[in-house]
């Protein structure tokens, strides 16, 4: 009797454990691994990592892993990642060319989830520069708009307006020369901040043709508009515009130097703002406009932008991510949360409830663009953008000449067809 006792208190061991074995395993949840770059550092940081910390609080049954690195860091990282088939089942992307290479290889997939009624939230625009073939690889978190900011202080004891044309750029360094004061805040080292001022430069020569047709292969990036492009890229190099040393700085001192005071101005986005607010530079104090006009041919309206961080998934990842990632991003709390933390909001409706003056002119200036450009090294294939990228660096430090970047970026173009 004892025995048989025994034996069933150990049956009925086995069955609890197996029992609770398995109920564990039914509770264990999906795990979805994510990478972005919104570092403590990083202006997005008050709003991207709340909304995956809330949706972490309110999901038992999938969870979002997060690997955070800078930016830099993680263009890198990324690219040994996806080499290796190791890519996380969420990861950030700016759309363009590389995405569209990580499409064809069959990196990422399609979220066709964006043209139902889930998708339905979004700004049409924040999809843009990740639709291929009418399909769609991301999801935006935000949008982002490019101008020039000044320094409203400065300029006014300066006696000095805000540049409209290029001509009172260049007269306008001279004045902060003689003041003492660095005329623009750039940190090259990085070279998309100097790419900027190539692309903007471009638009403002010869509208957002000369690079269409180029890209296109119906023209070419020895054109004239890219020679001179480079020519004016130069001319504010001789004319001590950079502030010293700004080929060897990153974008965290060129932001640091601007909102210091020690600069007038800097050419960045949207998402700059919030870390200059970040930095205690006087909110009075920080200015925005269009990049000043250069040229009859050029386009005044045109602007830099497009989506400023979205994010794409892996052909590897749990069935679950496309619907995760799109409640994570796509919910009016986010869009809130970007709006009110001075970031243009991808989500319908949200850019109404901008606050912020400056935000609300940048949404204007976007708003009323004639054509938005998405940045080359986004926009163009993966090789082709690093040689935009480093031909762009060298007209900074007068290494190659604009005849000399132009011809490179051509042979580059040539060779890749």
């Amino acid at each position: 009797m004892k025995k048989s006792f025994l034996f069933s208190l150990l049956i009925l061991s086995i069955l609890v454990t197996m029992l609770a074995g398995t109920a564990s395993a039914q509770d264990d949840p999906v795990v979805i691994t994510m990478w972005h770059i919104a570092t403590e550092a990083d202006s997005f940081y008050s709003v991207l990592p709340p909304a995956i910390d809330n949706f972490n609080a309110t999901h038992d049954d999938v969870q979002i892993e997060v690997t955070v690195m800078e930016n830099d860091a993680f263009k890198t990282q990324i690219a040994v990642a996806v080499a290796a088939g190791e890519q996380p089942d969420i990861f950030m992307t700016w759309g363009g060319g590389l995405l569209k290479s990580y499409v064809d290889a069959g990196i990422v997939r399609e979220i066709p989830e964006l043209d139902t009624e889930a998708g339905a939230n979004f700004i049409p625009g924040g999809l843009g520069p990740s639709t291929f073939d009418s399909k769609h690889y991301a999801v935006p978190a935000n949008l982002a708009g490019i101008g020039l900011y000044y320094n409203k202080a400065l300029f006014a004891e300066a006696d000095l307006d805000a540049p409209a044309t290029w001509d009172d750029l260049i007269a306008s360094c001279a004045v902060f020369n003689e003041m003492g004061v660095a005329p623009i805040s750039l940190g090259n080292v990085n070279r998309w901040t100097g790419s900027f001022w190539f692309m903007y430069l471009n638009l403002r020569t010869g509208g957002p043709e000369a690079f269409q047709a180029a890209y296109g292969r119906t023209g070419s990036f020895a054109d004239p508009t890219f020679v001179k492009t480079g020519e004016l890229i130069q001319q504010a190099v001789e004319a001590e515009c950079f502030i010293e040393g700004y080929n060897g700085m990153n974008y965290q001192d060129e932001q640091v130097l601007f909102a210091s005071g020690l600069a007038a101005m800097e050419l960045q986005g949207d998402w700059n703002y919030a870390g200059l607010l970040n930095l205690e530079m006087p909110q009075e104090d920080i200015g925005f406009i269009p990049f000043p006009a250069v040229s009859e041919d050029g386009d005044e309206l045109a602007m830099l932008g497009g989506t400023g961080q979205a994010f794409t998934i892996s052909s590897k990842a749990p069935e679950e991510t496309n619907m995760v990632l799109i409640e994570l991003l796509g919910s009016p709390e986010f869009g809130l949360a970007c709006a009110e933390n001075g970031f243009l909001p991808a989500v319908k409706g949200a850019e109404d409830r901008i606050e912020d003056p400056l935000v609300k002119d940048i949404a204007g200036m976007l708003s009323e663009a004639s054509y938005v450009q998405l940045a080359y090294d986004q926009f163009l294939p993966p090789e082709l953008a690093q040689v935009h990228l480093d031909t762009t660096q060298a007209l900074f430090g007068l290494s190659m000449s604009p005849e000399e970047a132009a011809e490179t970026m051509e042979a580059a173009a040539a060779s890749a067809q």
